[in-house]
């Protein structure tokens, strides 16, 4: 009734168009489809924790040289002082 009414006839194997014949899978192709979806994810994890190692790494290395710097200036304060000292001092 629907068919009729539409002119609804199957499709003839004559009938398929050109696209949707089978072709001959390439491989290339397939490794792509199935592989790369799969590694986005991977991929963004992989960076956001080299990211966050990255900027541990640098933080402590900034902490590091602070202390090492806040060591040399006590140092160099103590220098100065000695110097004052010596230069104030009667000879």
């Amino acid at each position: 009734m629907f068919a009729a009414r539409f002119r609804l006839t199957p499709p003839s194997a004559l009938s398929v168009r050109r696209y949707a014949a089978a072709k001959p899978k390439n491989a290339v192709r397939e490794w792509y489809s199935s592989i790369l979806p799969a590694m986005f994810p991977i991929a963004l994890l992989a960076s956001a924790v080299y990211t966050s190692l990255l900027l541990a790494q640098l933080t402590l290395s900034h902490e590091k040289t602070m202390d090492e710097q806040a060591a040399r200036l006590v140092q160099l304060e103590a220098q100065v002082d000695a110097l004052h000292r010596a230069r104030n001092s009667p000879a």
